[in-house]
């Protein structure tokens, strides 16, 4: 027996004086996540590992009145005793006694520091001795100011609330360093029954307390009479209890990328949301979505992106984040089919290979052949061809051949490579599993990576990941640095200027569009638009020389909505997200390198213009790419002919005049969301001697006599047409006729 307890004896005595890990006193998992946004509003306090609300902070940091109020309603001879206080211990032990139950555990403050770092759950008799021996090796390898540090960092005060800096927060809103006598002293008495001593539950029994304690204070000269007098009068103000639960979605996302960023030890995070334009973005999203109710579109999201810095500003993932049914749902990074938002990119790589923008593409019907053996016709947007057509209206407007045509000619595996590049990240299939059709968004990606891929043009090129951390700390205010993905450029600034230039261009989308539509803002903003198959999906995306917007509109089940286009459903969104951003300034104008060149092209061949040439218009060109010959060598007055797997798509053309718009056989829809007066079809024609004055006439009804350049903009009326355009010259007569249709 006498051997046994020498072993233990020097056991204890061995434990007492082994260092103490740095984990027990320090837990890193401890402390829960403060997320703020770039201008400091709190967005969510996240719960440490289990479910405790803590803020480190160093005794420095903590007002004098609380350590004082805590040292005497805790363990008034803290400062004397060597971790346990016998007194104190024989004082609990006789009560028990009496009481015939243990009511009192006469733990000091280093006691209570020693249950906390072994994390122990019973009151047992082992559970006390073990504290006792902890206590005397804490207060053998740790100061006093140490050990009151961890204990104020540590202790419960209610409302899952740990440590007094979480405290002071959660119930005065301020820092633990500005508290008064009066708030210290009610957090003081807290931590003693923290359930009892709920203020807000229990408020007479904590202001029983704190004015005892109080009296106490001045008792032992801790106080003085008048600080008495002072902090008794005191109006002691609670925060009405509020969960900080801002921008959802977006600290969701912050969250869970948190490993990636090797930030899992951080506790105080500056995103990049600005707050301000997060709620307005909200607002606006549930005003757009309750005018799109009657047809069937139930759901959106939006991002908005600092251009310069890719900061992401805002990010609306639903309309409601508490819809018990789908509002967790994140549609800024769900998988959709991205539609003709996609087909920028297939041009810039285009453009890459060394075409131009004055180069022809055909838009009319054609049958591409596929791997598999069978045929792909194309369709247009309303079914609805404009025979060959320039590379920039055919992007500007959109056209679905075109796209297709190109693809074809670049080849799929080609343009997948690219899209990878840009970091599309969900393209985990091979190529030839979306085919020809991922030129017309087959392929599903998310509004994140096309937010992201469309910083290469805003860029002038480079793209890299989008940033939604500032800065970040660990729980002993240390800066943590976090990964962020390198640079890398994708485009070289020549094409990532044209391609802005095209999306920028009102003119080139006329045709689609008309002039008078949503993408036509009074500042220089480079938009496109996409709608998946059947109306499930629809995007508008684009960027000043400020920000990057991108909207999606539609429905999570994937059901389609009723005729909404991208056009029609996100479009009017995203121009009302950017004229917020930019009000009462404009963003500057788009930088062009200097290295492209400018010529005046023929806009009937695509070739340079004679200068007596009436159908000039100014391109851009990268070096090397513009045409060589002009039009009158070429002697071309017809467009160009395309041939494409044994069909053609050949334009009609008489000898002194041809109508070019409408084409024969053109389908048009009047947008029933857009007010009549701001739809037209624009008539035009082609005459040989420019000098003539022509008449529009319409079911057998002249309606407009126009000189050169011949246009005549018509509201549109429903019904089947027919248009003929005359002319005539001493005695000779030219004519053209088309029929078209207005659903």
């Amino acid at each position: 027996m006498k051997y046994v307890l020498i072993i233990l004896s020097a056991a204890v005595l061995l434990f007492i004086i082994w260092p103490i890990p740095s984990q027990q006193l320090y837990p890193t998992d401890f402390c829960s996540k403060q997320i703020y946004d770039r201008n400091g509003e709190l967005l969510r306090h996240v719960l440490s590992y289990d479910y405790k609300t803590s803020v480190w902070v160093s005794l420095d940091d903590i007002a004098p009145a609380i350590i004082k109020a805590t040292i005497i309603r805790e363990d008034k001879r803290f400062l004397f005793h060597q971790g346990i206080d016998p007194l104190a211990l024989i004082r609990a032990t006789l009560l028990n006694i009496r009481r015939g139950k243990i009511v009192s555990g006469g733990s000091s403050i280093t006691m209570q520091v020693a249950k906390m770092c072994l994390n122990l759950k019973s009151r047992g008799l082992l559970s006390k001795i073990l504290e006792t021996i902890y206590a005397l090796k804490l207060d053998l390898h740790l100061s006093k100011p140490r050990i009151m540090e961890i204990y104020l960092n540590r202790v419960p005060y209610g409302n899952q609330t740990y440590g007094v800096e979480a405290a002071a927060r959660f119930y005065f809103r301020k820092s633990a360093s500005h508290l008064s006598y009066g708030e210290s002293c009610m957090l003081a008495v807290i931590p003693r029954a923290p359930t009892l001593m709920n203020p807000y539950v229990n408020s007479a029994t904590v202001d029983d307390e704190f004015r005892r304690l109080l009296h106490v204070l001045m008792e032992n000269y801790l106080i003085d009479s008048q600080t008495h007098a002072i902090a008794s009068r005191e109006n002691i103000n609670l925060i009405e209890r509020k969960i900080n639960f801002e921008a959802p979605h977006f600290v969701d996302y912050v969250l869970a990328g948190m490993s990636d960023m090797h930030l899992n030890n951080a506790t105080r995070i500056l995103s990049t949301i600005d707050m301000t334009l997060q709620k307005d973005c909200e607002a606006m999203l549930k005003t757009t979505l309750r005018s799109l109710r009657d047809y069937h579109v139930t759901q959106g999201a939006i991002m908005v992106v600092n251009a310069r810095t890719g900061e992401v500003l805002a990010m609306v993932g639903s309309q409601d984040y508490f819809n018990a049914a789908e509002g967790q749902v994140n549609g800024c990074i769900a998988l959709r089919q991205p539609g003709s938002s996609i087909k920028p990119f297939l041009y810039a790589l285009a453009l890459t290979a060394g075409m131009s923008l004055a180069d022809f593409l055909p838009d009319t019907v054609i049958e591409f052949r596929l791997h598999d053996g069978t045929n792909f016709v194309p369709r247009n947007y309303g079914q609805r061809y404009h025979g060959p057509t320039r590379l920039r209206e055919a992007l500007a407007s959109s056209f679905n051949v075109p796209a297709v045509y190109l693809i074809e000619m670049l080849g799929i595996e080609r343009f997948h490579g690219f899209l990878k590049q840009l970091r599309f990240k969900n393209l985990d299939k091979g190529a030839q599993h979306y085919g020809l059709s991922l030129s017309l968004g087959a392929a599903e990606t998310t509004l994140y990576e096309l937010v992201n891929a469309y910083r290469a043009f805003s860029s002038g090129g480079a793209i890299d990941e989008l940033i939604c951390v500032h800065k970040a700390y660990d729980q002993n205010a240390r800066s943590i640095n976090f990964n962020i993905a390198a640079e890398e450029r994708v485009l070289s600034a020549e094409v990532a200027y044209l391609i802005t230039d095209i999306l920028s261009d009102n003119t080139g989308r006329f045709k689609a569009f008309g002039i008078d539509n949503p993408l036509n803002l009074p500042f220089a903003c480079a938009v496109k638009t996409g709608t998946s198959k059947d109306y499930r999906d629809n995007w508008c995306i684009g960027y000043t020389t400020d920000y990057i917007v991108g909207v999606w509109i539609g429905n999570f089940s994937g059901a389609p909505m009723q005729g909404v286009s991208g056009i029609t459903g996100a479009a009017p969104l995203f121009r009302d997200i950017m004229l917020e951003l930019h009000q009462g300034r404009c963003p500057t104008q788009f930088s062009c390198p200097g290295t492209l060149e400018r010529r005046n092209v023929c806009l009937l061949t695509g070739m340079l213009a004679r200068t007596s040439c009436p159908h000039q218009i100014e391109e851009i060109f990268i070096p090397g790419t513009s045409p060589i010959d002009s039009c009158h060598e070429q002697k071309r007055e017809t467009p160009v002919v395309f041939t494409q797997r044994g069909s053609d798509a050949t334009g009609r053309s008489t000898e002194r005049l041809t109508i070019l718009n409408p084409g024969d056989g053109d389908i048009f829809m009047i947008d029933p969301q857009v007010s009549t007066v701001s739809q037209s079809v624009i008539f035009r024609l082609r005459m040989s001697d420019s000098s003539e004055t022509i008449r529009w006439i319409l079911d057998g009804e002249p309606i407009a006599t126009e000189k050169y350049p011949y246009e005549f903009q018509w509201q549109p009326t429903r019904g089947e047409h027919i248009l003929e355009a005359e002319a005539g010259n001493g005695g000779t007569w030219a004519n053209d006729r088309v029929a078209f249709t207005v659903f």
